[in-house]
């Protein structure tokens, strides 16, 4: 089955995700993006620069590559493990959550761009790729903030300042719009607040979720 980890920006979600690769015998990992991906990084470095008229531009980048990846490695999942019932594909986010940097992003410019965007978004969004199952971290901004410096992104870091209102109203706006995203795509999650937790423990959480959730109502789910 497909398991997104999901969550703000220094949550714990690649963490949480190798954890539970390294648990579940047969499972694969699908990292949001590789640390090399030059694209993206430069994106990322301009963004967080303030490079204007590149917000859409950035996430239709992201929609397009994060599907991309999921089909490549779905192909490969189900190539070594022959049905989706016998293993887990574990993603570090996945696709319909960018909608919420979108907002963030896009919110300071004129409503049309929104607009256009919002349009955009649900043309080429493939509910296929949607996850049977999303786990929230969720955490106030005081953690978010010293994970984001703990992990030690070097882009994110040097910006940080610049960019603290950035990170304070996507922390304010993203569970929320996560749980209404998940409503409208009718994607079954659960949220761990994982505030003055350590990361054994969220897993111990996040296994119990999982061992208990009964994924035969999955589209990807193959009755014997």
């Amino acid at each position: 089955m497909v398991i997104a980890i999901s969550g703000m920006i220094g949550s714990g979600k690649s963490t949480l995700s190798k954890n539970l690769c390294k648990e579940y015998k047969n499972s694969l990992m699908v990292e949001e993006f590789a640390n090399d991906d030059k694209v993206f990084n430069t994106f990322l470095k301009w963004i967080y620069e303030h490079e204007p008229n590149i917000d859409i531009a950035f996430q239709s980048y992201i929609i397009e590559s994060l599907s991309d990846s999921f089909k490549k490695h779905q192909k490969h999942f189900l190539e070594i493990y022959k049905s989706h019932n016998l293993g887990y594909m574990f993603l570090d986010r996945f696709n319909v959550e960018h909608y919420i940097f979108a907002i963030v992003t896009l919110e300071k410019k004129h409503k049309k761009y929104l607009k256009a965007f919002d349009a955009l978004f649900h043309h080429i969004i493939n509910i296929e790729d949607n996850p049977d199952l999303a786990i929230f971290l969720d955490a106030n901004f005081y953690e978010i903030r010293k994970r984001i410096f703990s992990r030690g992104r070097e882009v994110e870091i040097n910006n940080f300042n610049q960019n603290e209102v950035y990170f304070k109203r996507l922390h304010q706006l993203y569970k929320e719009l996560f749980i209404k995203l998940c409503t409208y795509y009718k994607i079954p999650y659960y949220i761990i607040d994982t505030n003055s937790k350590n990361d054994q423990l969220v897993l111990y959480e996040s296994k119990k979720i999982i061992d208990k959730f009964d994924f035969s109502n999955s589209h990807r789910y193959t009755k014997d």
